[in-house]
C-alpha cells in the first residue's frame, strides 16, 4: 500500500507533451498507467490531419467556460423564451454516475411533465435551411449525396454558433449577438436559446470518445480493440469528418460566403450531433435542455422523451416517482456496448447490456462469400444483432436461399470464421475463459464478468473489452441460432437470446423450404 506522504514515480513516454493525461488505476496487486495524448503526434498539416480531431478536448478550457453555469443559463434562457422546465429539476452531479446530468430537487410523481421544448427551438436541417438560406444553397451546390449534404449543413450551422460562442467567451462580451445572425435569420427568442445552447456544447469534453482516441493514436486504438475491427471504423470516421468539412468549406467559398470556419469547430459540431440528436419529425434534431439527460446505467430509465406532433414539441415525462437528490435517467435506445461506444463513447456494465452486435465486413470472409454469392451480392456489410434480424442479414440470407444455397451453413461459417480471431487473441483470453466457466456452471449464462479471476478483474471495467465481448457473444448467439435451425438439442443456448433465436431459426428454415423470408415490423420471421 502507499501512504499519503509517499510518491509514485512514473516514466513519461518520450513523445509526451504538456496537456497529455496520465491516469493511475490500481487493481488487486498492481498499478496500471493509462496515457492519453492531448494532440496527435504528427500534426504537420493541421487542416487535413487527424490532429484537429485530437484537439477536441481542449476548447472549453481555452475559452474559460464554466459547464455548470452554461447549463443553468441555458435553462433560464429557455424558460424565458417559452420552454417549460420543471422547477423540481436542476443541473447536478450525483452517484451512481457522478457526471453532470439533471437531478430532482423535489419529489417527482410518476407521469409528471418535466420538460417541454417547442420545435421552433430545435436545430434541424430544415430549420437551418430557413435560418441560413445562403448557406443551404451553398450546401446544395456541393457534390455530396442528399443525406450527407444535410449532415454537413447542420454541422456547419452549429459550428458557426460554437465559434461565436468561443469568441464571446474569450472576449468576455457576453451580451453580444452571434456574428452568424448578422447574415442569418431567426427570432430573438431563437437567437437567445441557440446562443445559450452553443455555450453548453462548447463545454463538452470529447477526450474519451473513440473517434478522438483513434485520431490521437490509431495504432494504440487498434491494439486495445484487437481482434475487433471497430478501431478501423473509428479511424475512418475521424478522417471522414475532416473530408466533410473540406467539402462544405469549398462549397461555401464558391458561393461567395465569407465563412472561414475552423475544422475543429466543425468536428465539435458533428460530434455534438452524433452524441445528442433525437428523432422527432426530423431524424437529426438537437433539442436544447432535453439533451442534458444522461443514459440510464440500468435497463430501467426513470424518464422518457416523446415527440408530440400535435403540439409540435419535445416532451420529457417521468415514468416513475423520484426522490429529491435522485438523478433523472432516460434511455438512448436499447443498444449493445459496441453501438453505445461507437456512438456516445461509453459502455454499460455487461450485466445491463440489452443485446449484442457484430458487423461482418465482407473482405474478411471473402472466400465464404464467394462460395455462396455472386461478387455483386458479396459486397455489403452485414449487421448481426441479437435484438432483431437486421434487413442486411435478411437480404443476404435470401440471396443465398434463392441461389439454392444452404443459408444455415452460410451463417454458421461466417460466424465461425469471424469468431476464430477472437479465440486466438491473448488479450481477451481471460474473459473468454471466464465465459467458459460461466457456461459450465449454467449453460445458458453469458455472465463472464462473474467468473473472471482476481488478476483480471479490471477487464470488466474496460470499454474495449466490453465491446469485444459484445461482438464475441453476438457471433456465438448466431452460431447457436444456426444449430437451433438444424434442430440440435445437444448444444447449450444463451438464455438471454431465446426469443430472437427462435425467429432466426424460423427464418433459416424458411430459406431452406421456401427460398427466403421477410421481416415484419415486430421482426418475427414469416414466409415471403
Amino acid at each position: 500500500s502507499i501512504s499519503d506522504s509517499e510518491q509514485v514515480q512514473l516514466s513519461v513516454p518520450e513523445n509526451a507533451s504538456p496537456g497529455d493525461l496520465v491516469e493511475l488505476v490500481r487493481s488487486a496487486e498492481t498499478w496500471t498507467a493509462k496515457f492519453t495524448r492531448d494532440r496527435y503526434s504528427v500534426a504537420s498539416d493541421q487542416k487535413n490531419n487527424l490532429a484537429v480531431m485530437a484537439d477536441l478536448a481542449k476548447t472549453s478550457s481555452q475559452a474559460g467556460l464554466d459547464a455548470e453555469a452554461a447549463a443553468e443559463n441555458l435553462i433560464a434562457v429557455a424558460k424565458e423564451a417559452g420552454c417549460f422546465v420543471s422547477p423540481k429539476i436542476k443541473r447536478g452531479c450525483v452517484p451512481p454516475l457522478n457526471i453532470p446530468g439533471l437531478v430532482a430537487v423535489e419529489a417527482i410523481e410518476e407521469g409528471e411533465e418535466l420538460i417541454r421544448v417547442p420545435s421552433k427551438f430545435h436545430i434541424t436541417p430544415p430549420a437551418v435551411e430557413r435560418a441560413a438560406p445562403v448557406l443551404a444553397e451553398a450546401a446544395r451546390a456541393s457534390s455530396l449525396p442528399e443525406q450527407r449534404r444535410l449532415e454537413a449543413l447542420h454541422a456547419f450551422f452549429v459550428a458557426r454558433l460554437l465559434a461565436d460562442s468561443q469568441e464571446r467567451a474569450v472576449s468576455s462580451e457576453k451580451a453580444s449577438t452571434s456574428n452568424a445572425f448578422n447574415r442569418w435569420t431567426a427570432t430573438e427568442d431563437q437567437k437567445k436559446v441557440w446562443e445559450a445552447y452553443a455555450d453548453t456544447l462548447l463545454t463538452e469534453d470529447f477526450s474519451y470518445h473513440p473517434f478522438r482516441l483513434a485520431a490521437c493514436s490509431p495504432e494504440e486504438m487498434r491494439g486495445h480493440l484487437s481482434p475487433s475491427q471497430e478501431a478501423e471504423y473509428y479511424i475512418d470516421m475521424a478522417s471522414d469528418l475532416m473530408s466533410l468539412h473540406d467539402t462544405m468549406l469549398r462549397s461555401s467559398e464558391a458561393a461567395g460566403m465569407p465563412e472561414q470556419l475552423e475544422a475543429e469547430m466543425f468536428l465539435r459540431a458533428r460530434m455534438s450531433a452524433q452524441t445528442r440528436v433525437f428523432q422527432t419529425c426530423v431524424d437529426t434534431t438537437l433539442v436544447p435542455v432535453a439533451d442534458l439527460l444522461n443514459h440510464s446505467p440500468t435497463l430501467t430509465p426513470g424518464v422518457l422523451w416523446s415527440w408530440d406532433a400535435k403540439a409540435e414539441a419535445m416532451i420529457v415525462t417521468a415514468v416513475r416517482a423520484h426522490n429529491a437528490g435522485e438523478e433523472l435517467f432516460t434511455t438512448y435506445g436499447a443498444r449493445s456496448n459496441m453501438l453505445l461506444y461507437r456512438t456516445y463513447g461509453f459502455t454499460l456494465h455487461p450485466i445491463n447490456e440489452p443485446s449484442f452486435t457484430y458487423i461482418i465486413r465482407p473482405h474478411l470472409v471473402r472466400p465464404i462469400m464467394k462460395i455462396f454469392l455472386d461478387d455483386e451480392d458479396a459486397r455489403p456489410l452485414i449487421l448481426l444483432e441479437t435484438s432483431h434480424i437486421d434487413d442486411s442479414l435478411c437480404q443476404v440470407l435470401n440471396k443465398v436461399g434463392k441461389k439454392g444455397g444452404n443459408a444455415t451453413e452460410f451463417l454458421r461459417l461466417l460466424c465461425a470464421r469471424s469468431r476464430w480471431g477472437y479465440e486466438q487473441n491473448e488479450n481477451i483470453r481471460p474473459a473468454l475463459e471466464a465465459l467458459k466457466r460461466a457456461r459450465e456452471v449454467n449453460p445458458g449464462s453469458h455472465a463472464w464478468w462473474e467468473h473472471i479471476d482476481d488478476k483480471h478483474k479490471d477487464l470488466v471495467q474496460q470499454d474495449a473489452v466490453r465491446v469485444i465481448m459484445s461482438e464475441y457473444l453476438c457471433l456465438t448467439a448466431h452460431m447457436e441460432a444456426a444449430d437451433a435451425a438444424d434442430g440440435r438439442d445437444d448444444v447449450p443456448y444463451l438464455s438471454s437470446c431465446e426469443a430472437w433465436r427462435k425467429s432466426v431459426a424460423k427464418a433459416l428454415g424458411l430459406c431452406r423450404t421456401c427460398g427466403g423470408f421477410s421481416i415484419s415490423t415486430a421482426n418475427s420471421a414469416k414466409s415471403s
